[in-house]
């Protein structure tokens, strides 16, 4: 049996296994690296200490030092957890136990089944307005989803842009009434027609719909919601707007059970995310060592 099981291998993840592992807890890390969103972010520049890293360098630098201390990591999905006396989580591949659960999935990358999205990922396509909107400074950009998480993105790319569109591919908008209303201040444009490809030359240059095609010089993919949901409603979590609620320790309306990252309230940063597992981390050490005060056990 292991400590506690962290689901996730993102910055939220891997920096409460850092803590968990150092404090000799018995941690087994559970995620795909390609559904961080963190490895295509190609030019991170505010993460504090470093001006700046490639996404995927700085998440290989984030699992190594996690595995230093004794981490178990394991390339596979969850995709239930079941509570007794203890929780079981069950992957792709088997089944594993744990005192304690953290649940650090954040929101994974939903393709939007645009022709060359994945080709042209870093080359005018993303999936990180604060990593990547600088580059649009001025620029007419599109962000492909019918949701409010389209719509937080798009509203973060003003701070680069004012020629902004939503492109929906087809689907009715599902944006509640704040972010409608926060999209026409901004008179950011909702297109509700089908995106089939994204043109370029070396570089994102057009989208094709149906018949016609437009100019843009960036694109960002912001489809789904958070990825935790479905884990939060098996155990009967409480949750807001589809993301999980927590007290000031990172624990859920489940007692021994976590969260961090993206899959919580809160902006969603490098930074914040890291912090979110550091507080998620240490607390799991207090609540498992029932110790009120924190301590660095490593050695």
């Amino acid at each position: 049996m292991h400590d506690v099981i962290i689901i996730g291998s993102g910055p939220a993840g891997l920096t409460a296994a850092i803590f968990t592992a150092r404090a000799q807890l018995k941690t087994l890390v559970i995620g795909r690296k390609e559904k961080s969103q963190l490895i295509y972010a190609k030019n991170v520049q505010n993460y504090f200490g470093i001006p700046e890293v490639d996404g995927n360098k700085l998440l290989d630098t984030g699992e190594k030092q996690a595995k230093k201390w004794g981490a178990e990591i394991k390339e596979d999905e969850a995709v239930s957890i079941t509570k007794n006396k203890t929780f079981k989580v069950k992957t792709t591949q088997k089944t594993y136990e744990a005192k304690a659960i953290i649940i650090a999935t954040g929101i994974p990358i939903q393709w939007a089944n645009i022709k060359g999205e994945k080709e042209l990922m870093g080359k005018g396509v993303h999936t990180c307005a604060s990593c990547d909107g600088p580059m649009y400074k001025n620029k007419k950009v599109a962000v492909i989803g019918d949701g409010n998480h389209a719509a937080e993105t798009a509203l973060e790319l003003t701070s680069y842009t004012k020629d902004i569109t939503i492109i929906s591919n087809a689907l009715k908008f599902n944006i509640n009434k704040k972010y409608l209303e926060q999209l026409k201040k901004h008179k950011i444009k909702l297109k509700t027609a089908t995106a089939k490809e994204f043109i370029a030359d070396k570089f994102l240059k057009k989208i094709k719909y149906d018949k016609e095609e437009e100019n843009y010089d960036g694109a960002f993919l912001a489809c789904g919601t958070a990825g935790a949901l479905a884990f939060a409603k098996k155990l009967g979590i409480e949750t807001k707007e589809g993301l999980i609620k927590v007290d000031d320790k990172g624990m859920t309306s489940v007692p021994g059970v976590f969260a961090a990252g993206n899959c919580m309230t809160g902006c969603r940063q490098i930074s914040k995310n890291a912090g979110d597992g550091c507080n998620a981390g240490v607390n799991v050490i207090k609540y498992l060592k029932s110790k009120e005060i924190f301590f660095d056990y490593a050695k």
